[in-house]
């Protein structure tokens, strides 16, 4: 009796040996439990919320499902360079990219990009949309980091209504707490920088023309990024 000779089985289609929606599910849930740093935890930094990694010039989003949340750092001065990272992480390296860099097919980062393009028209109607449209917003921080940023373009007279669109919470704290340091640069800043939030430190770094200013926050700023950026912006303005 001859030998018995079978066809080699032809290789699955490549997408075929892709993880299922379940394994994807799993994979998700071990990486979040992962992330660099939770919103909930007590030391949260504020600034945290609108320099997240999906908004950073060094974000490669993965392709596909996973692009949705996930992405690898391409940051050499960051310390998660070449890793992969959830989309609302971030680190003390964040370069702002003015977009958020998401595979095409990502419908929360459509609405993103919509959110953005709205808020910088500065339509009256478009701004009303857009507040409508952030009232049911279900990506809590998305919503955050739209309003965060709304609140420096509309008018004084308005934020207050901006801010009351996050829920009441923590969040709906740092939306006020943001309209109050707001009202601090429009009046002017009093006091020591220890009285100032972090995030009213790091704005007159990066703007202020006040060498004395600039000098108090290279000696006295909260972190060293808030010093560092006093110290260039000054030497910048020809200050020693």
């Amino acid at each position: 009796m001859g030998l018995l000779t079978h066809e080699p089985a032809a290789p699955r289609p490549y997408r075929d040996r892709q993880p299922g929606e379940a394994e994807r599910s799993a994979i998700h849930e071990r990486w979040v439990a992962e992330r660099h740093r939770r919103t909930e935890d007590p030391g949260y930094q504020e600034e945290w919320y609108s320099e997240q990694c999906g908004g950073c010039r060094f974000w490669l989003p993965l392709a596909g499902e996973m692009g949705r949340d996930y992405g690898a750092c391409a940051n050499p001065a960051a310390p998660f360079d070449g890793r992969v990272r959830f989309e609302h992480d971030g680190c003390a390296a964040f370069q702002e990219s003015g977009a958020w860099s998401t595979p095409a097919e990502q419908e929360a980062h459509r609405r993103w990009t919509r959110y953005l393009r709205a808020l910088d028209s500065m339509n009256e109607r478009g701004l009303a949309l857009l507040r409508d449209a952030l009232a049911d917003e279900p990506d809590r921080e998305l919503a955050l980091a739209v309003i965060l940023r709304a609140l420096e373009a509309v008018g004084a007279g308005e934020r207050r209504e901006w801010a009351g669109l996050v829920p009441p919470g923590r969040d709906r704290e740092l939306a006020e707490a943001r309209v109050r340091d707001l009202e601090l640069l429009a009046a002017g800043p009093a006091g020591v920088p220890g009285e100032w939030s972090d995030w009213t430190q790091r704005r007159l770094a990066a703007t202020s023309s006040d060498l004395a200013l600039l000098g108090l926050l290279a000696q006295a700023g909260r972190t060293k990024r808030i010093r560092r950026m006093a110290t260039e912006r000054r030497q910048a303005m020809g200050g020693s």
